[in-house]
């Protein structure tokens, strides 16, 4: 059985016999604190009393000597005390076993047992038209792929969507685009990822065997 995704903080390992739960509506750009999601395609999502809780990144230099984040690093006042404290270096990392649940902008850092690469989302995005409280929603969502220390079989992996009903659909390439069959180290690709969800938020999963997902990007499609 593949592994909920939960929230981690970097440099923190994840508890064993987490419960999956549900993605929580929320208001647009409220991101301090997600719940956790399960990975396994298909699962049903259930309510959850007590969601973990995960830090925004952060740069070093908005780290204070003591190592917690200064007020005028992460530009929004004194850090809550009720919140985990990020690290310097601010990544998510996540693994098969251990997946790592993000938001756009965020990087994972995914560890794929023979080296690791940065995986950064961006969106949703929308065609132009699309109108304000549409049901369902076009989405489009740009991955970047960078920082490998070992080749990544980009044409083995396999993108998808869980929607907060806890149905999946498919992120498939962009028309007119395609995904380059093999990632190697010192190069970057950025992907354009196409898929037609329930408007709400949501996931973008990744699994790099078409398989185990690794990494996963909270979204909101809600079209204004």
């Amino acid at each position: 059985m593949t592994a909920p995704l939960t929230v981690v903080p970097a440099g923190s390992s994840q508890p064993a016999g987490t419960t999956a739960c549900a993605p929580a509506r929320r208001r647009r750009g409220a991101r301090a604190a997600v719940v956790v999601l399960a990975l396994a395609a298909g699962a049903a999502l259930c309510g959850c009393s007590s969601p973990a809780v995960s830090s925004p990144a952060v740069s070093s230099s908005a780290v204070s000597p003591d190592g917690a984040p200064s007020p005028e690093g992460t530009g929004i006042g004194a850090w809550p005390t009720f919140l985990p404290s990020p690290t310097p270096d601010g990544l998510a990392r996540g693994s098969a076993t251990d997946p790592a649940l993000s938001f756009p902008g965020s990087p994972v850092l995914a560890d794929l047992g023979t080296g690791t690469v940065t995986v950064d989302v961006e969106g949703p995005s929308y065609p132009a038209g699309t109108p304000a409280g549409a049901s369902q929603v076009a989405c489009t969502f740009t991955v970047v792929f960078s920082d490998a220390t070992t080749p990544v079989a980009l044409g083995a992996s396999r993108f998808d969507v869980l929607d907060h009903d806890g149905a999946v659909h498919p992120a498939l390439p962009a028309p007119g685009t395609t995904v380059p069959p093999t990632l190697e180290p010192g190069t970057t690709v950025t992907l354009s990822l196409v898929s037609t969800v329930p408007s709400g938020e949501g996931l973008l999963r990744w699994a790099p065997d078409g398989t185990h997902q690794v990494a996963g990007s909270d979204y909101v499609a809600e079209p204004h």
